[in-house]
């Protein structure tokens, strides 16, 4: 079921990335990835009464939220899905109030996995692999082959 569409999307991957430190010296001796925290926040228009009456809205958006989980797909020109955030949960809420602009309401979700377009976990693929080692000390932009 489709619950609505977001005018943009912005995806985050925490990794609870942490150094290990050691006594006498400032640099860690060794950087430990801890956790995966996939967050995705999706932002929207805020409409007005009106608005949700033309479009059908019964109940304030959080109703739907609470208690909920749901998949994202990020779509391509095609309407492929590349990407499915799975199992995600509303996280938190907040509207963006400015000056001579629409309001804007965000909602951050965080989801149990992020799996690519063969339905495998970002952290279970082997798409590291494919990189130049050299890559990840250059101060260029990365090109993924095949991207």
């Amino acid at each position: 079921m489709v619950v609505g569409f977001g005018q943009t999307m912005a995806p985050s991957m925490d990794f609870g990335t942490e150094g290990l430190y050691g006594i006498g010296s400032a640099k860690p001796q060794e950087i430990q990835q801890l956790r995966f925290s996939n967050t995705i926040t999706l932002d929207k228009y805020r409409l007005t009464a009106e608005g949700e009456a033309f479009f059908g809205v019964t109940e304030p958006l959080w109703t739907l939220l609470a208690n909920n989980s749901f998949n994202f797909f990020l779509l391509d020109e095609k309407g492929d899905a590349f990407i499915a955030y799975v199992g995600a949960v509303a996280q938190n809420n907040n509207v963006s109030i400015n000056a001579n602009t629409p309001l804007t309401e965000g909602m951050s979700f965080l989801a149990l996995d992020v799996l690519d377009s063969d339905g495998v976990s970002v952290l279970n693929s082997n798409s590291s692999a494919n990189f130049n080692p050299l890559a990840s000390s250059l101060a260029v932009p990365l090109v993924v082959p095949g991207g």
